[in-house]
């Protein structure tokens, strides 16, 4: 299951982008997979004694029971076993390999003489080069983003047996020629100066150190069939194809609609913006690696816009997550624990943007009780009540507060620019400021103590521009807000539209406070069960 972090890295942040385009009125695809190949699945199946396709089957169907309650929506959420998926797979490496972005090289590989088996990534682990840490596998180290060949690590053990019987046994592997790439891939990368600091800067410091051919095989038998000749009996590595599933995700989505070619609008051509959202240790496979593949294709691919990159989110201690140690939280403990819209609202209100952030009970209390629930929840039922109360439940006639209007379209302005530029944190804070001057306003003008229509309207205008703009982040708490505002699925360009004597719903209270030494109590019996 998905800890917070790889949460927030990826599918609640796409789900956000996908929804925020959506509402603006653009034809939005959001795919993504569950990845079903490679050592670590292979691993784990080992350790579990069940076949590998009886893992994924799990996992996968887990997936997306999570992606369900936490109100992530995909067009297409599959799965690299896809039928469609290992044909594009295959066919694309063969384009490559006839473009002459294919090498092979015959080389020593890492090789378990205990267990008679070739090892990589998650079958061999030992100490990163680079940083040191003891705890990096063979294909990358986590704790500081380096690619890694297992032959590289210091002390390799394998994974399987716990031992050091490592020796190098000569194989042959066919390589993606990344060095050839490199010209593309440096006009490419100097087109996206927009992009954050943390993509452009990893990015820019792995050009600067050269590029390398970087192994597409290998010696596995749980995997996609290489197709290259000679080749026989080795797969093609689970990071040169992952990535090659946003093609095929979307291919799938269009033929099981029965519109063969439309992937196509989304593929190529100019007129199309492509998002994509991963943590920071996944930056190179969406920046080089991945643009390499399609530029190699020679097939004329739109190439990635937006890399919407975050940092790491760690526990408590700032330790890394780890479900084996019982360290953090994860999605099915996060589901036990409270409402997955609160999750929602804490993640992407604390979204690690521009350094690594660490979970904190005391952020979520704040986020959820002093932000979403006392200065928004609250504020709306407030002031329905006072409309019904006072002017038989519809929005008075009146005018809005200049001032109020002038502050919905600034923030409205700055949200749009936040969001298009790859950020999340920043826009819904805009947005919560909203609910800072709402609050003010009202104490300021009492609207209980007499008649002021003026500041009803211009509050229920203001509420209904912060229901409207948490749609992409808090869809749920939208949907209901929208029932009290009167409100059918408003528009984007609706945030800044009134309409005085609309019938609003009956007030009521949305949500319930959450008492966090309560959750930290029942997480503590959750992890000493």
């Amino acid at each position: 299951m998905p800890h917070l972090g790889t949460l927030i890295g990826c599918l609640l942040s796409g789900d956000v982008f996908a929804r925020y385009y959506k509402l603006k009125g653009h034809e939005v695809v959001h795919v993504s997979g569950t990845d079903a190949h490679g050592t670590r699945m292979e691993f784990e199946a080992l350790q579990r004694g069940i076949t590998p396709q009886q893992l994924v089957d799990q996992v996968h169907q887990q997936i997306v029971e999570t992606l369900h309650k936490f109100d992530i929506h995909l067009e297409n959420y599959t799965i690299t076993r896809s039928p469609i998926h290992q044909r594009f797979v295959q066919e694309i490496y063969k384009k490559m390999e006839a473009n002459g972005y294919i090498l092979t090289k015959d080389e020593e590989r890492a090789y378990c003489q205990n267990c008679k088996k070739f090892l990589a990534d998650s079958f061999i682990v030992g100490t990163c080069p680079r940083c040191k840490y003891d705890c990096a596998y063979g294909d990358q180290c986590s704790q500081c983003g380096a690619i890694l060949e297992a032959e590289q690590l210091i002390g390799p053990q394998c994974q399987i047996c716990k031992q050091s019987q490592i020796a190098f046994k000569k194989t042959r592997n066919w390589y993606l020629d990344l060095k050839k790439l490199e010209p593309q891939l440096r006009e490419y990368v100097s087109t996206h100066q927009e992009w954050a600091p943390n993509v452009k800067n990893f990015t820019e410091g792995l050009l600067k150190d050269g590029l390398k051919p970087r192994a597409v095989t290998r010696d596995l038998q749980w995997g996609i069939s290489a197709p290259f000749a000679g080749a026989e009996g080795k797969v093609i590595y689970v990071w040169a194809e992952a990535a090659l599933g946003y093609v095929s995700a979307t291919i799938e989505y269009f033929e099981k609609r029965g519109e063969r070619e439309r992937w196509r609008d989304f593929w190529f051509g100019d007129d199309v913006k492509q998002v994509y959202t991963q943590g920071k240790d996944n930056i190179t496979f969406h920046t080089l690696i991945f643009p390499g593949q399609l530029l190699a294709s020679r097939e004329n691919y739109h190439l990635p816009d937006q890399i919407a990159a975050t940092e790491h989110l760690q526990w408590i201690g700032k330790q890394r997550f780890s479900k084996s140690q019982k360290i953090g939280l994860f999605s099915d403990d996060a589901l036990e624990l409270t409402d997955p819209l609160y999750w929602r609202f804490y993640l992407l209100y604390n979204r690690p943007e521009r350094k690594d952030t660490e979970f904190s009970w005391e952020d979520l209390d704040k986020a959820v009780n002093g932000v979403l629930i006392n200065n928004i929840s609250n504020l709306l039922n407030r002031i329905v009540s006072l409309a019904h109360r006072s002017y038989g439940g519809i929005y008075p006639q009146a005018n809005v507060y200049p001032e109020i209007f002038k502050q919905i379209k600034s923030a409205k302005e700055e949200y749009e620019e936040i969001i298009e530029s790859g950020l999340l944190a920043p826009a819904l804070r805009r947005v919560t400021d909203l609910a800072v001057l709402g609050n003010e306003y009202v104490q300021r003008n009492k609207p209980w103590e007499s008649s002021k229509p003026e500041v009803i309207l211009s509050t229920l205008q203001l509420l209904k521009a912060i229901a409207i703009l948490l749609e992409p982040f808090v869809p749920a708490f939208s949907r209901r807000a929208y029932t009290i505002l009167g409100l059918e699925q408003p528009s984007f360009e609706d945030v800044l539209k009134i309409e005085p004597e609309t019938k609003l719903g009956p007030a009521e209270v949305l949500l319930q406070k959450i008492e966090t030494q309560a959750l930290r109590e029942k997480y503590a019996q959750m992890k000493s069960a």
